[in-house]
């Protein structure tokens, strides 16, 4: 008779009277005794953080949680007015909204650097892989992720506060320097500023601290996820998808095209 295959995972386990999260008791070892940014760390990583680590993830996880009436809490809101049995179902719609053109370019950013440079890369000259970053992306006319941001066109103040927190924290390595020198050759060959953005400096961030490209989004994610719920609980309170609705439906102008 075969052998049953078996599928092994490190995260956790139900058990009758417990369970289990990369080893530890959750109700007697967890909860209580962590902070919700510390477990993010254990999921993530397998390891609580050091302080300075806890630190950085904190910063990383509120960060991107409220800007403003964006279209993505907008589609939330939405979405909340039509199926408001369905809080999931709004929240969903917000995050689905997580791309390259908003709040989802940190693993764009950092899939970018690492493929620039690899980790194992030794004695780089950042400024000439910047170069030739910035070469290879206007060659193929592509828009670089991790710079420049429309509405914060002098400097993405949320970038900056990361990367300080980061020189504070010794998280501050290489990929966020490839990503500044990166900003540096965009605003001399463009002859205006190009600025680091938020999720360009998570993108970097992250990768200095050992995260893989492809989990960066985590925290855009997360933090978003709390920001989403936010607007859904001020819809609640003061109700503003049917203005929404009805501004929109005033501004649309019928013309139809016939062939």
């Amino acid at each position: 008779m075969a052998e049953q295959p078996q599928i092994v995972t490190g995260l956790g386990k139900a058990e009758l009277h417990r369970i289990l999260v990369r080893g530890y008791d959750l109700n007697k070892e967890l909860v209580g005794k962590i902070s919700f940014t510390d477990m993010t760390s254990l999921i993530l990583r397998g390891r609580l953080p050091t302080g300075n680590e806890a630190r950085m993830l904190d910063a990383l996880l509120v960060i991107l949680v409220e800007h403003g009436m964006v279209s993505h809490v907008i589609a939330a809101r939405l979405i909340y007015h039509c199926a408001p049995e369905a809080m999931q179902a709004a929240v969903a719609a917000a995050l689905c909204g997580a791309g390259s053109v908003h709040l989802g370019s940190s693993e764009w950013s950092a899939k970018m650097l690492i493929e620039a440079l690899p980790r194992d890369a030794q004695n780089a000259d950042l400024a000439a892989i910047a170069g030739s970053i910035y070469d290879d992306y206007s060659k193929r006319k592509q828009r670089m992720p991790g710079i420049g941001h429309r509405t914060h066109a002098e400097g993405d103040p949320r970038a900056d506060t990361l990367f300080g927190i980061a020189r504070e924290t010794g998280v501050y390595g290489r990929y966020c320097d490839l990503l500044q020198s990166l900003s540096k050759v965009a605003t001399e060959r463009r002859k205006r500023l190009i600025p680091v953005n938020v999720t360009g400096a998570i993108g970097a961030i992250a990768l200095d601290m050992g995260f893989p490209w492809q989990i960066t989004k985590a925290f855009a994610l997360i933090g978003r996820t709390l920001g989403a719920i936010g607007h859904i609980a001020e819809e609640i309170q003061n109700p503003m998808a049917t203005q929404i609705d009805a501004a929109v439906k005033q501004a649309i102008v019928y013309e139809p095209v016939r062939t």
